[in-house]
């Protein structure tokens, strides 16, 4: 299967994988509390989701749950002008 999701929010992307896998917001929120030693309730859990107050920690966390692995990309723009290290 493929979906095309980049147009998509954080929020909307986790939803449709999380879906994907056969979770609902509840039951990914039981089993990342398990998982990873939080306290999420439903509620704040898709209040954190829904106001895109997830730290990149946390998206991965979500990926590995998930089994996806979230990664940094560098977009190449055809010359150095973003190249900062020099």
């Amino acid at each position: 299967m493929q979906v095309d999701l980049e147009e998509r929010s954080i929020a909307e992307q986790l939803k449709f994988l999380a879906t994907y896998r056969g979770y609902t917001l509840k039951t990914l929120s039981e089993e990342f509390n398990r998982r990873f030693g939080t306290k999420y309730v439903q509620q704040s859990f898709s209040c954190k989701i829904n106001n895109h107050a997830i730290s990149y920690d946390e998206l991965k966390q979500f990926g590995e749950l998930l089994g996806f692995k979230v990664k940094l990309e560098l977009v190449d723009k055809g010359g150095d002008d973003n190249d900062r290290t020099g």
